[in-house]
C-alpha cells in the first residue's frame, strides 16, 4: 500500500494537517490532524510499505511493543477516507 498524492501535507500552528487536493477535495471537505505517530506512518507510506513494515517503523521510532504498534486502525481509517492506494492501483 502506499498514500495517494490526492492530499497534501502542511504544519500549521504545529499541527500536522493533511488537506485533500484534485477530485478527493470535491468529496471530503475539510481537513485531517495527524498524531506524532500518525506523521511516522504518513511519511512511510510515502513509498510503496506492507503493514508489517509500518509496525516495524513505529517500534524503530517509540518504545513500544509489538501489540501496541497496531496500526490496522490507521490503514482502515484511510482506505475509509481513500488515502491509501492498495495492490494494483495507479495514480
Amino acid at each position: 500500500m502506499k498514500a495517494t498524492r490526492e492530499f497534501v501535507l502542511r504544519e500549521i500552528a504545529g499541527e500536522h494537517i493533511l488537506i485533500p487536493v484534485g477530485e478527493t477535495a470535491q468529496k471530503l471537505h475539510g481537513m485531517l490532524n495527524l498524531s506524532e505517530s500518525g506523521l511516522l506512518l504518513w511519511n512511510t507510506l510515502q513509498e510503496e510499505r506492507t503493514e508489517e513494515e509500518l509496525v516495524e517503523a513505529l517500534l524503530a521510532e517509540y518504545e513500544v511493543d509489538r501489540a501496541t504498534a497496531d496500526v490496522r486502525a490507521f490503514i482502515g481509517q484511510m482506505e475509509k477516507v481513500g488515502m491509501l492506494l492498495c495492490g494494483e492501483e495507479k495514480e
